[in-house]
């Protein structure tokens, strides 16, 4: 799958990014607003390089990817077998280099993990029935409707668990929006002297011999991280960009000259869903907070999970 300073605005944008209210700990408040969604850099891709403005309302979003331990728990509560574990398709690294050998899922990712770490292997299938049980289990209404032909319907009304869509999550990892190439600056992985995510790094030339990486650059992991290990954007968000890629709500489309200006949320149907962020082993360029990827719904791969958003009531 392709994917597809600070200190000065802190204060300031901070005060838009938090806000005590009766919620999971592991959400941030994001308080709406305008940006340009797209890439201004010469490393744009055709699906990305088409400026716009968008307006947001205030939303909830998730401090960090749903980890191995929160879908353990629904897993276990449910007897949920997801996607991978039905079908044997999903993808990880075996060695240096990316195959299906049909028992790889989120309990088998092919190398180590603990509770903190991201889940992967998880298909946007499987990312939308966790939102619906969490919902369920926090006494909240479900988002999601899924129809005897597969067909999802998203209650835009509903307060429960749900998946971003592209808009919110550039505009989150922009720390509202703010004009950056990364979601920490402009250049090496670093935010006040502190390493800012699971990257192509040293790391993982060392276990790859890969090139275009951030040279100079050591996160200590060549595959996932625990969720907030390094440190976050100016609105408390962890793993933004690196460690895992993240499903979002949105058929995958180039029609940004088409989307609406206001809580755009992608297209009436198609056949990938979208995702953000940047896998552990992604190259720099697809490192950019602007970046897109996609993936049929029904797709799972050691590099890819979620997080989730939560709407505000009107």
């Amino acid at each position: 799958m392709r994917s597809y300073l600070f200190a000065a605005f802190a204060f300031f944008v901070a005060a838009g990014c938090s806000k005590p209210a009766a919620v999971s700990g592991d959400l941030v408040f994001i308080e709406g607003g305008s940006f340009v969604m797209g890439n201004r850099y010469d490393t744009a891709d055709p699906d990305e390089s088409f400026l716009h403005k968008v307006r947001l309302g205030s939303y909830y979003f998730g401090r960090h990817e749903v980890t191995v331990g929160q879908f353990r728990e629904f897993a276990e509560k449910t007897g949920y077998v997801t996607t991978a574990e039905r079908l044997g398709n999903a993808s990880v690294f075996i060695g240096k280099k990316v195959a299906k050998p049909g028992d790889g899922s989120w309990k088998n990712p092919y190398f180590r993990q603990h509770d903190r770490h991201p889940v992967v292997c998880v298909s946007w299938w499987d990312a939308i029935a966790y939102c619906n049980w969490r919902s369920a289990e926090e006494g909240l209404d479900p988002c999601y409707e899924v129809g005897a032909d597969s067909t999802v319907i998203w209650n835009r009304e509903a307060d429960g668990y749900r998946l971003a869509t592209e808009a919110e999550w550039e505009y989150a990892g922009r720390s509202r929006g703010m004009d950056m190439k990364y979601v920490w600056g402009d250049s090496i992985p670093m935010t006040d002297g502190k390493p800012a995510g699971n990257t192509r790094d040293e790391a993982a030339h060392r276990q790859w011999g890969i090139s275009n990486y951030w040279e100079g650059y050591d996160d200590g992991y060549a595959w996932t991280a625990p969720v907030d290990t390094f440190a976050p954007n100016i609105c408390g968000i962890y793993g933004i960009s690196g460690n895992v890629y993240e499903w979002c709500w949105d058929w995958y489309s180039d029609w940004y000259e088409r989307s609406p200006s206001d809580d755009p949320a992608g297209p009436p149907s198609g056949e990938m869903r979208a995702c953000r962020d940047a896998g552990f082993g992604c190259s720099i360029y697809q490192e950019v907070v602007s970046s897109r990827g996609k993936g049929f719904p029904y797709l799972a791969f050691s590099w890819g999970g979620f997080r989730v958003a939560r709407s505000i009531p009107k």
